[in-house]
């Protein structure tokens, strides 16, 4: 039997964690195959190691040309697809299409598309990045017109992100620490971290739609290959 009688997704994914990968492999609908490849990077979320990881960007989506017809290929990082500004995103496709010659896609462009599917143009959130990559998620944000009304590190001496990944209790507690006031969502950014079994828990609670990295990209990659399944079990995003 053919698993991708559907659609064939390729995946670029830092070599820290396996959350993106198992999630994919989760909640994908049937008839639909997910390739992994990964892209070297330190596990260390400044914005200097970020954009030393997009510098391999083009050996890893390389691997994805000339072999099985792709629907696809994303880019599975939110800090690292965001980290050099307004339309780094889209660079980012750019350089992934003209590597491998697929349609290319990243988790912030991703992550865009659904603020404007889910109709929201503002957002709490919590990531576990140092100070210095929440400013320039932000920024992102704010300047594809999208309010940033809270963003709060998680990561601490006492908790890493290592730990936060397979630690989703952890993830729902900092979000119950935010201030949601303005807020028309709640996003829990990075790639990295399992928070997809909490997102109708946190939506139930706080009576906001909540968006995390893993369920856009998976969300948005479903989109771009035309598959157009509903898994209400990851939130209102997949209801829409």
């Amino acid at each position: 039997m053919l698993y991708n009688w559907r659609a064939m997704i390729g995946v670029i994914a830092p070599t820290t964690g396996v959350a993106i990968e198992t999630d994919f492999h989760r909640f994908v609908p049937e008839g639909v195959a997910v390739v992994t490849n990964r892209i070297p990077f330190s596990g260390n979320p400044t914005p200097e190691e970020l954009m030393d990881m997009v510098d391999c960007l083009e050996d890893s989506a390389r691997i994805f040309a000339d072999n099985l017809p792709f629907d696809v290929i994303t880019f599975g990082c939110t800090s690292g697809s965001l980290v050099g500004g307004t339309g780094f995103d889209q660079k980012c496709i750019e350089r992934i299409e003209q590597t491998c010659g697929y349609p290319g896609l990243t988790t912030s462009t991703s992550l865009l598309d659904a603020f404007r599917a889910l109709g929201v143009s503002s957002t709490a959130v919590v990531t576990p990045y140092p100070d210095e990559t929440n400013v320039l998620e932000k920024k992102f944000l704010e300047d594809n017109g999208i309010h940033v009304t809270v963003i709060r590190g998680m990561t601490s001496e006492r908790c890493t992100l290592d730990e936060l990944s397979d630690r989703p209790y952890d993830i729902y507690q900092h979000v119950k620490t935010l201030d949601l006031t303005g807020a028309e969502s709640i996003f829990i950014s990075c790639t990295g971290m399992n928070a997809l079994d909490i997102i109708s828990t946190i939506e139930t609670d706080f009576g906001l739609p909540v968006l995390t990295s893993n369920q856009v990209t998976l969300w948005g990659a479903l989109r771009k290959a035309r598959v157009g399944d509903k898994i209400p079990y990851l939130g209102k995003l997949f209801t829409i």
